[in-house]
């Protein structure tokens, strides 16, 4: 007798780990893939935190992936070190950039898991454009307030490493259009850049189509924009929130090494009925093109460790839930 043979759904982000928390009367979820160590979906009581992408998908806009040891741009993959001029792959290829680090692609180990809590660890390691090796452990975490990541990178080189970290969701708040979503980033300056989106320098923010501080509506923005010189929350966390017309709310926010946020906007983000308005929210902790001008970017030392925490918190207008993992 043959055995019959039932195919699984091909998964080309492997496996995917879901963590859950059910608690003050909400189920928060998330799930997080292998491949990347991507957040591919966040939801509480079903309601979409951010843009998901299916598990036979891919997260061909970089909905949720994780971005180290750079976010953003590298200017033609390009920068010096010890006197050399180092080359890395160029992965924007549009625009000539090196885009957004070493480790979506890769596959990650878990560390650890329970019910609520991940620990994924990828090695990044030497190449001719980075020629150092670190350790990279994430722990994403679920509670009634949200989720939290949380970054823990080692040197283990021989020589200092510089590292940054960023990373890319998109998000929602439940079923609300995205471009009726009030979109808010507290920042007095923004990156000016050229026509392959390179730091060219920066400006005020005020008074420009780019101000966000009193908060704008997401359908008349057109932005691909890093902002820095961010107004920091009274416990010293960055916090930027989008907002829709029935108060409830979801915020992004980093703790102290978050002093950069970056903010892109799209209304050709696919969707099942056709093309819809999409918004990134991507806390970094460094500038774009940082490899060359040094803004954010963070040396380790050989065996020197890094821990920082980035998260997202939801406030809805129709349940007690003023507790976040932020802090706030």
């Amino acid at each position: 007798m043959n055995e019959l043979l039932v195919s699984e759904p091909a998964r080309p982000t492997g496996r995917q780990f879901e963590i859950s928390c059910g608690r003050d009367g909400q189920v928060v979820k998330a799930i997080i893939t292998e491949i990347g160590g991507t957040i591919r979906s966040h939801t509480v009581d079903g309601k979409p935190l951010i843009e998901d992408f299916p598990e036979s998908g891919f997260p061909e806009h970089c909905e949720g992936q994780i971005l180290i040891p750079w976010p953003n741009r590298v200017r033609d993959g390009r920068w010096a070190h010890a006197g050399q001029v180092l080359q890395l792959d160029i992965n924007e290829p549009q625009r000539g950039n090196a885009l957004h680090g070493l480790v979506k692609d890769q596959p990650h180990t878990v560390v650890r898991q329970s019910a609520a809590e991940l620990t994924l660890r990828v090695q990044v390691h030497p190449s001719m454009g980075y020629p150092f090796a670190v350790d990279v452990e994430t722990t994403y975490s679920v509670s009634s307030g949200g989720l939290t990541v949380q970054h823990l990178l080692t040197n283990d080189s021989a020589q200092p490493a510089p590292v940054a970290i960023g990373a890319h969701p998109y998000i929602r708040v439940g079923a609300a259009p995205t471009e009726d979503l009030a979109l808010t980033v507290h920042a007095a300056s923004y990156v000016v850049v050229d026509g392959r989106l390179n730091p060219t320098g920066s400006a005020p923010v005020a008074g420009t189509p780019v101000d966000l501080s009193a908060g704008a509506t997401v359908g008349t923005l057109v932005l691909d924009t890093a902002y820095s010189d961010l107004t920091p929350a009274p416990n010293g966390t960055y916090r930027h929130a989008l907002q829709a017309p029935n108060g409830d709310r979801v915020e992004v926010w980093g703790d102290h090494n978050y002093r950069y946020a970056q903010v892109y906007t799209t209304n050709e983000y696919p969707g099942t009925a056709g093309s819809r308005t999409a918004v990134a929210l991507e806390p970094m902790t460094a500038l774009p093109d940082a490899f060359n001008s040094g803004a954010g970017l963070r040396w380790l030392d050989p065996g020197e460790s890094w821990l920082s925490s980035w998260g997202i918190s939801h406030h809805f207008s129709r349940r007690n839930n003023t507790k976040d993992p932020g802090g706030k």
